[in-house]
């Protein structure tokens, strides 16, 4: 008991870290990390939806042809446009499942743990609990390793998106020109 008649504590045995550590004491750092990292995953499911789409249209394509204008003759000239338009829609396919296929590999140039892959290839318990503790130590860095490595990952869908939609645009242009011309 203290002269004031308050109880009386030892003093915390375990300071802050002056200036706040490597981080700073507001945990800036890594809060900058999580908002990056939370908005590359949010872009991800958008990518993700629109290739989604766009495939669902361009599956329906072939079909809509059909319909409008009834299977090819492949008499004449003419049908080189349906097959040169064939050419690009397959592109457009391929590269719209591409950018829905699950990613599987990492950009980053150290040993971390930083996605799915790395528990499936990890048979030593002791090592990966190592690699966990590690990134524990520097949270926003392991944080941006992270968003290094989605972001690679939304590049690459998007990439493959824009190449789905630029041959699948004058493939649709191409279907058209055939439908309109005369039999």
């Amino acid at each position: 008991m203290s002269a004031e008649g308050g109880a009386r504590t030892s003093p915390d045995p375990v300071g802050p870290v002056p200036y706040g550590g490597r981080h700073g004491q507001d945990r800036a750092g890594e809060r900058i990390a999580e908002r990056l990292l939370t908005t590359v995953r949010e872009d991800l499911g958008r990518a993700d939806s629109k290739a989604a789409v766009l495939l669902s249209g361009t599956l329906a394509l072939p079909a809509f042809l059909a319909g409008w204008r009834g299977t090819p003759g492949w008499d004449g000239l003419g049908d080189v446009t349906l097959i040169l338009s064939g050419v690009l829609w397959a592109v457009a396919v391929a590269a719209l499942v591409g950018a829905l296929m699950p990613r599987t590999g990492t950009v980053r140039a150290r040993d971390g743990v930083t996605y799915f892959g790395d528990l499936v290839k990890a048979r030593d318990v002791a090592g990966l609990s190592a690699r966990v503790t590690e990134a524990g130590r520097d949270p926003a860095g392991w944080l941006l390793v992270q968003a290094v490595d989605v972001s690679s990952i939304l590049s690459a869908k998007y990439r493959a998106i824009r190449w789905g939609v630029g041959s699948l645009a004058p493939s649709a242009v191409l279907a058209v020109v055939w439908g309109l011309t005369a039999r």
